[in-house]
């Protein structure tokens, strides 16, 4: 009977132990949102293209997910940045009325970054798919700002108006996802790396 209650305690502690780990990797994902928000309301690329903050908040964002697994850890970053961008003076995705649609670019990665988890596919498939699924989310936000009164028009290689802006979504969504999920499989490389030696 003793040796009941200490498989049942050993079994507590790593149930425990793994909550713990699972609130810390989202809270992880959330403060690199906040920074990621910050980073977005201060820092100008001066590229006037739209769309092309998703290079500032999104890449940080989808890199952490991925480093840090969390099943609604961009969810929480993107919304996190949204918040932080808002404090800080900014207007990701046209400000306070904006964080749903933040929110469902969020939860449109996490979907993706899941079934890429869940599949346990390898970093030629889970680049591409990640590189996807943040084009969709950018070009989600895009939908916010045609709803946006200030909605102007942008030229973009031969285009312009609506599907210069559409153009301009995707490609910088599409860099985004590429860049994030190349940075993630080579810091996560390097840390299995190092704890191998």
């Amino acid at each position: 009977m003793d040796g009941s209650l200490s498989i049942t305690s050993a079994a507590g502690r790593s149930s425990s132990r793994a909550s713990v780990e699972a609130v810390e990797r989202f809270l992880a994902c959330a403060a690199v949102g906040v920074l990621a928000g910050v980073a977005a309301a201060h820092i100008r690329l001066h590229l006037g293209l739209p769309g092309h903050k998703a290079l500032l908040w999104m890449v940080p964002v989808i890199a952490a997910r991925l480093v840090f697994p969390s099943m609604a850890g961009a969810t929480a970053g993107a919304v996190s940045a949204a918040l932080a961008t808002l404090a800080a003076g900014g207007n990701l995705a046209g400000g306070a009325m904006g964080f749903p649609v933040v929110g469902l670019a969020g939860m449109m990665l996490d979907g993706a970054i899941g079934l890429a988890e869940r599949r346990r596919l390898r970093p030629a498939w889970q680049i591409p798919l990640v590189g996807l699924a943040a084009l969709a989310a950018n070009l989600v936000m895009l939908g916010k700002r045609l709803a946006s009164p200030l909605f102007a028009s942008h030229q973009f290689l031969w285009t312009s108006g609506l599907e210069a802006r559409f153009i301009s979504y995707a490609a910088f969504g599409l860099a985004s996802g590429l860049l994030a999920a190349t940075l993630a499989h080579f810091v996560m490389r390097g840390r299995a790396t190092a704890c191998g030696r």
